[in-house]
């Protein structure tokens, strides 16, 4: 459960757990990117094969998760960052901006952490970095059938907005709903990376 839903934009940001863990959102270095890497192909195998096949995790890791495709995101200037409870990676998140709205592109949580407030965390903490640089909306995309992430942004203030089929080459469609939140600027905060506490 999350004790400090709106914990402080800070150099870092974290969130005691159970056992003295605390939990941090970061941004993280270029250098780190095999991390995103290796998070997206455990959390993608896990939890994409019922919903899209295996087929298509294979090709969507390749195309969004591969070291050269990252790289030239980071470089393009997405923010990249880790969720870190204690010194261990557990997920991350990755936004940029998108003319006036910034747009989080990537979002997930290793399902051994899920049920324990993080992924609310995670959105927030997300949000919160995307009102430090002055943006007041946030939008993604996520799959219709991807029915306990939709949940999961709906109680953190997303609506859905549209739905999408979006062509992604070898004969692959993103099925998804296009979600939005505004009024991120009355969240609050002072930097660009998080700390909180959670709780049990």
């Amino acid at each position: 459960m999350v004790v400090d839903e709106k914990p402080l934009l800070t150099p870092a940001s974290s969130v005691p757990l159970p056992g003295d863990a605390w939990v941090t959102l970061r941004l993280i270095e270029k250098s780190e990117l095999p991390v995103i890497a290796s998070l997206a192909e455990t959390i993608w195998w896990h939890c994409y094969p019922p919903i899209i096949g295996a087929a298509q995790v294979h090709y969507m890791l390749g195309r969004g998760y591969a070291l050269p495709v990252l790289s030239a995101a980071y470089r393009d200037g997405t923010i990249f960052s880790l969720l870190q409870v204690g010194p261990g990676s557990v997920g991350f998140s990755a936004w940029r901006v998108d003319g006036r709205e910034g747009f989080i592109d990537k979002l997930y949580l290793l399902p051994a952490f899920h049920g324990r407030g993080l992924g609310r965390w995670l959105i927030d903490a997300t949000c919160r970095q995307i009102a430090a640089a002055g943006i007041d909306v946030a939008r993604l995309r996520v799959n219709r059938h991807n029915h306990a992430a939709i949940r999961a942004y709906q109680r953190t203030g997303f609506t859905i907005t549209a739905t999408d089929r979006l062509p992604i080459g070898a004969g692959f469609m993103m099925d998804d709903y296009l979600m939005r939140r505004a009024g991120l600027l009355g969240l609050g905060g002072n930097g660009r990376d998080q700390d909180g506490s959670l709780g049990s």
